[in-house]
């Protein structure tokens, strides 16, 4: 979750008010502030390439962008989104949603209103391919080879990497003319273990992949009174899980002979070979050379293959500070048949407006009892 003062949690709780700001900017600088709004919402899912989207409604008709460097023009304009909460003694709290690029505008030129659609800055890696032939020789690291990449498509972005084993010696990969760029990062990222995406800043951030059996709940999200839920939902699905996860590689560009490493589910009702069967996800990469390797990438693979087994689909007080992939508590009240779990948040949208449609939902995997309790 977003760093918020020690008031936001307890605030959510109890009597609040709901606080949105959204300003536009071309060029790296701001040319509208506070732009006023109908309705609006942003859209977190950490299941897709691009993590964060915006839905804005603008209700002047005027403002439909009719030259290329409009206010809502689609080339390169974007949108730097707030949301938060206003206390019971007046004062506020933002925390920020997104840094968005706006991709469309529709709406009738007459009357309005006019729907905008913006997303955030992975679209520029995705939009991006290789001028020229790019290979991971000569990089330090993972991390080393991602930054560099980014810079050049996103002069001026940030990157942080956060991952364990991103700052590790990374094998030879060379991706031809027209090869897309945000793919490539992407392999690179799964070859140490790791998930690349772009946070609510707008800083591109290079972390491991989410383990519910190591996370610490950020937020408690409790049914009754006090209680943030709302409703809540379960599912168990079999759909796109996996017991059992085989990494492989073989780099032909450093003479690398062939290497594998399995993880395998070995206990409960998921185990490899019980109940549930023999369910196998292949993986394969040439940035994979060694068995220690192979290993750690089969491990965060095996956890985000897993993950969808047991899900929640929660209606909540709405919570802009938090981020995909948090852990969360989700105790479902002393009379609901399951007992409070531990659950990955997989995503989320955060209402922007009060009368914003929807409310705030978030859908969680990775579901498991809460053994403290």
């Amino acid at each position: 979750m977003q760093t918020v003062s020690a008031r936001w949690n307890p605030a959510l709780a109890t009597d609040h008010g709901l606080i949105s700001k959204v300003n536009v900017l071309y060029g790296g600088s701001v040319v509208a502030e506070d732009i006023p709004f109908v309705d609006g919402s942003v859209t977190v899912d950490r299941g897709s390439d691009v993590r964060r989207q915006l839905s804005l409604t603008i209700a002047d008709p005027a403002d439909f962008p009719l030259t290329e460097t409009a206010r809502y023009g689609v080339y390169g304009q974007t949108l730097y989104v707030e949301s938060g909460i206003t206390y019971l003694d007046g004062s506020s709290e933002l925390v920020p949603c997104g840094l968005f690029v706006i991709t469309q505008v529709s709406g009738s030129i007459h009357t309005g209103p006019l729907s905008i659609t913006a997303v955030g800055q992975e679209i520029l890696l995705k939009r991006a391919v290789f001028e020229t032939a790019t290979s991971t020789k000569g990089f330090a690291s993972a991390a080393a080879f991602i930054g560099t990449q980014i810079a050049a498509v996103v002069p001026g972005a940030s990157f942080v990497n956060a991952s364990t084993n991103g700052a590790g010696a990374i094998a030879t990969k060379t991706w031809d003319v027209g090869q897309d760029v945000w793919s490539a990062l992407v392999e690179v990222a799964n070859s140490v273990g790791a998930e690349l995406y772009c946070d609510a800043n707008g800083t591109f951030r290079l972390v491991d992949v989410p383990n519910i059996d190591a996370a610490v709940p950020v937020w408690d999200v409790s049914a009754g009174e006090y209680g943030v839920m709302v409703s809540a939902e379960m599912t168990t699905t079999s759909d796109d899980v996996f017991n059992r996860v085989i990494a492989s590689g073989e780099n032909t560009e450093e003479n690398k002979p062939p290497v594998s490493a399995t993880a395998t589910i070995t206990t409960g009702p998921l185990r490899y070979g019980g109940p549930f069967g023999k369910v196998t996800k292949t993986y394969q990469s040439s940035l994979i050379t060694n068995g220690s390797q192979a290993a750690q990438t089969a491990n965060a693979l095996l956890r985000k293959y897993q993950a969808p087994n047991r899900s929640v689909t929660l209606g909540t007080i709405p919570n802009p500070a938090l981020e995909a992939g948090d852990c969360i508590r989700v105790n479902y009240g002393d009379t609901a048949p399951a007992p409070p779990e531990l659950h990955l948040v997989q995503s989320f949208t955060v209402p922007l407006s009060v009368g914003s449609s929807g409310g705030f939902t978030i859908q969680t995997v990775s579901g498991k009892d809460d053994n403290d309790e």
